[in-house]
């Protein structure tokens, strides 16, 4: 279950910067590019930690979120223009564009 990423370097929120959180009013449903697909769960909240030149990375609050790749990784949302358009692996210093962007249903913002 290879899937094909792109190492990136991301830039950390700095301290002074208000990191913010976002909490999502539906699931939301993404498709890798190893045909499979991931659910980031209604209600869940992410904050905020850095940025990549594809948009913002954001941990969620609770728990580590994982996705199937060659192993199992831990990941971060990365979105833009209130889309989430694929995951930072922390673990691999590396980004993992979606099959396709989703929209992102945000409930909230701090």
């Amino acid at each position: 279950m290879s899937v094909s990423t792109q190492k990136v370097s991301m830039a950390p929120v700095a301290a002074a910067d208000p990191a913010g959180t976002i909490q999502l009013s539906r699931a939301v449903i993404a498709a890798l590019p190893n045909d499979t697909s991931v659910t980031l769960p209604a209600g869940s909240q992410w904050r905020r930690v850095g940025a990549l030149p594809q948009g913002d990375v954001y941990r969620p609050l609770s728990g580590l979120f994982t996705i199937q790749t060659r192993r199992q990784d831990e990941a971060y949302a990365v979105a833009s223009s209130g889309k989430l358009l694929g995951f930072y692996l922390p673990g691999e210093s590396a980004f993992l564009p979606l099959s396709r962007p989703v929209a992102l249903p945000v409930e909230m913002r701090q």
